[in-house]
């Protein structure tokens, strides 16, 4: 029974953690709002404000360099003194000065130059604190809700033990049972118990980050997150587009661009130190004593033009030059640093979207599998047909598999969120901003243009170019090497489904097209066309048993027209090579015509089947969403 209170005392602890979580007075939220809020009240996001507020000001300073001076000077003193006629009075003097700059080697335009550039630095740098702060927000929300999902997983889990647990406890105390089962689900219940703490513990800190970023816990209940729709088109791309389409908008990257020309002009700043100055003065003043201090009211005014050359000033001017020269070359180390890394980030979360979305169909088949075995087993051993360590097996798996496939969604949703923070696109992509931020055109001296090929050039890893093993077809003959049994067939062969070739079949009365270009409908009189509710695995043309249902709709057509047959048409997604995609699509499509003859009965003179592989796409991208759409079955009836 120590089991069971075990067990209760876990649901207490889950019940009253859940419990705290809506005391930040939101029943729900979304991504969206968390992130809005994050980037308008985040201190860090607080602090690049601020700075970006004072570079404004430095602009303001070095402007003022174009505008007069005017000076007031005043004195009054007591004076005593052994000599003269006047020994001891007061005296009072009063000047007012006006000086305005002529020359200055460029000093002052140099440095309204350099502090607006400075200024966009600051600028972009805020943009950046924005990115990297939306996309910890966005991590640490999805986090919330893969560890809330792995957790109701681990207790649903839990509770399977504890059921077993209790049925062979009284099995053992009926004298019916083995006491080897009992310990050997208590110590199944035992790992169930710590995936449940484990979990716990994981959503405790993720909800601890969470609150650190936000300032309050997360909602009761989060809105799902689904990225893909803002994907951008060039994610589509090979990754030179990628990296050139980032390059525009990432504004840690473009922060360097701009600190690079803003500490050109402090080069120009120093080298005005070698030209001389010239200013513009005039003058008025008054003094109630005269120049031999005698009681004689006297004034003085004077305009006219200054001119200053320093000849040597212990070298100050030539390490001002060097030390300018060195802060260029440090913000181009910068600006190298931020290219690699960006170029790192998005190759990575690329290269992640695009194995994790052709993992997913795999993983999910494992799930469902794992399900119905589980299911099968269960009652297989109610029944004595399956010992206790099938059942706890099939358990543990269907556990570990549905793990796996939640973790993957989540993986993918922050790769996808990685790559558009990495292309500085995630906030606008959530449809969020930070308010009262100027833009770029309203602050630069100049916007900056520049080659990337130069710059920063799209530099591949030496595995972009390599085929993955799942895919990899040595003799293109739309059998993957992994399946296939003749690696090495001849160019265009006809190929089994193993990849060795095939003697071409008999002819028919409507004979099966290898592909769509030997196949037209211009001369057939359409009868009926429809989609066919098959859905295939990447990879595969392989046909679930429980598809066969979805075949209904063209058996009963080709029952209500004897005259008729139907053109099965197999299409491909956009992803993988086109000639795969092409022989994959005449695959799938003659699995289900095989499919068709085999559960109907109907004559193989009345079906055809035509592959189109990618041209004709229901939706012109490749994610997710799309790819399952594209890979699709459609069947046209027409008139023999």
């Amino acid at each position: 029974m120590k089991k069971i209170q075990i067990f209760w005392l876990l649901g207490l602890v889950t019940f009253s953690l859940s419990a705290q979580e809506p005391s930040s007075g939101m029943g729900s939220a979304s991504l969206e709002q968390y992130v809005s809020k994050s980037i308008n009240s985040n201190p860090e996001i607080q602090a690049s404000w601020r700075q970006l507020q004072i570079a404004m000001k430095d602009v303001d300073i070095a402007k003022s360099g174009y505008r007069p001076s005017i000076d007031v000077l005043a004195s009054s003193a007591y004076t005593e003194r052994n000599y003269g006629l006047d020994q001891d009075y007061a005296g009072h003097t009063a000047e007012i000065r006006l000086t305005q700059l002529l020359y200055d080697g460029f000093f002052t335009s140099s440095e309204v130059s350099r502090f607006k550039q400075a200024q966009v630095v600051r600028y972009y740098e805020l943009m950046g604190e924005i990115e990297q702060k939306s996309l910890e927000t966005s991590l640490a929300y999805m986090d919330v809700q893969l560890y809330r999902e792995l957790l109701s997983l681990a207790e649903k889990n839990l509770i399977t033990h504890v059921d077993v647990f209790k049925q062979i406890e009284e099995s053992v105390i009926a004298g019916v049972g083995r006491r080897a089962d009992l310990e050997q689900i208590s110590g199944r219940l035992s790992l169930s118990e710590s995936n449940v703490l484990t979990e716990l513990s994981n959503l405790h800190d993720v909800t601890a980050r969470f609150l650190r970023l936000i300032g309050e816990k997360p909602a009761e209940a989060l809105a799902e997150v689904s990225l893909s729709e803002a994907m951008p088109a060039s994610v589509a791309m090979d990754l030179e587009s990628i990296l050139l389409a980032a390059y525009e908008t990432n504004p840690s990257f473009n922060a360097t661009i701009y600190n690079i020309d803003a500490q050109r002009f402090a080069i120009d700043s120093a080298r005005s130190r070698y030209q001389p100055q010239i200013n513009f003065t005039a003058s008025y003043g008054a003094q109630t004593r005269d120049e031999a201090a005698l009681n004689n009211t006297i004034s003085e005014a004077s305009v006219g033009v200054n001119f200053s050359y320093n000849i040597y000033n212990g070298g100050a001017d030539r390490a001002a030059i060097r030390q300018a020269l060195s802060q260029v070359d440090l913000a181009k180390d910068l600006r190298d640093k931020a290219c690699i890394d960006m170029r790192q980030t998005i190759q990575i979360a690329r290269n992640d979207i695009q194995n994790i979305s052709e993992q997913l169909p795999s993983l999910n088949a494992h799930r469902l599998s794992s399900d119905r075995v589980k299911s099968a087993y269960m009652d297989q051993f109610t029944i004595g047909e399956r010992s206790l360590l099938d059942l706890l097996d099939s358990e543990n798996e269907y556990y570990e598999s549905s793990r796996a496939y939640v973790q993957a969604t989540y993986t993918l949703e922050k790769a996808r969120a990685r790559l558009l923070a990495a292309s500085g696109i995630l906030v606008k992509a959530l449809g969020v901003s930070r308010n009262g931020v100027a833009s770029v055109s309203e602050l630069a001296e100049k916007e900056l243009r520049y080659d990337p090929n130069h710059v920063c050039p799209a530099t591949r890893t030496s595995l972009d170019d390599e085929r993955n093993i799942l895919k990899r077809d040595s003799d293109s003959d739309g059998i993957v090497d992994l399946w296939d049994d003749c690696v090495n067939s001849a160019p265009n062969a006809m190929v089994d489904d193993f990849g060795c070739e095939a003697s071409a079949p008999e002819p028919q009365a409507m004979n099966t097209p290898a592909s769509a270009a030997d196949f037209t409908l211009d001369d057939a009189q359409v009868l009926a066309s429809f989609s066919i509710n098959i859905s295939f695995a990447s990879n595969s043309s392989k046909i679930s048993s429980e598809y066969t249902s979805s075949l209904a709709q063209v058996i009963d057509a080709l029952e209500q027209y004897d005259n008729a047959g139907v053109i099965i048409h197999g299409h491909a997604s956009l992803d993988g090579d086109a000639a795969y995609n092409q022989r994959l699509s005449e695959r799938r499509a003659s699995e289900v015509a095989a499919l068709l003859i085999e559960s109907a009965d109907i004559d193989s003179r009345r079906i055809t089947s035509v592959g189109y592989g990618e041209t004709r796409p229901l939706v012109d991208e490749e994610s997710l969403a799309a790819n399952a759409k594209n890979r699709r079955i459609e069947a046209t009836i027409i008139q023999l």
